[in-house]
């Protein structure tokens, strides 16, 4: 019987500190929303990050969420500050990962089909950014010889 007692607090306690975490993630999911809904991408993503490690995993949401505020952060393709260090290649590597994931893991369910159709149209929009490592640092290079000609 006592063993019994223990194991039914355990549970119920399993339980609280489960909805506990939920509440939570959403909490942050939600803040991180009114951060990009307020063009407040940075914070935004912070939020995100908060709410993946209360979590211990990505969800549908956070990975939604990051993609649109990655890609609000991204400069355009055309805008020479995107050429301006590695890390925005970074940037448009790891928002094509996510978008890939995205899509791949979600895509058909009726039940994101809005945010599918949204990221899908996120993952076109990449389409004239350089696509490898070495496009990328070409493109730089011209841009550099470019400005030292001026």
């Amino acid at each position: 019987m006592k063993k019994l007692l223990i194991l039914l607090v355990v549970l119920v306690s399993t339980v609280i500190i489960g909805n506990g975490q939920v509440a939570s993630v959403n909490s942050k999911v939600k803040e991180a929303e009114k951060s990009y809904g307020a063009g407040e991408y940075e914070t935004a993503l912070v939020k995100l990050n908060q709410a993946q490690k209360n979590a211990g995993k990505i969800t549908p949401a956070i990975l939604y969420w990051r993609i649109l505020a990655q890609r609000a952060l991204l400069p355009g393709v055309k805008d020479p500050a995107f050429y301006t260090n590695m890390k925005k290649f970074e940037a448009l590597e790891l928002l094509r990962e996510n978008c890939g994931t995205y899509l791949k893991n979600y895509g058909k369910l009726a039940l994101f089909g809005d945010q599918s159709n949204k990221v899908y149209q996120v993952q076109q929009s990449l389409k004239g950014y350089p696509v490898a490592k070495v496009e990328f640092d070409e493109i730089v290079h011209l841009q550099n010889a470019g400005n030292t000609n001026h």
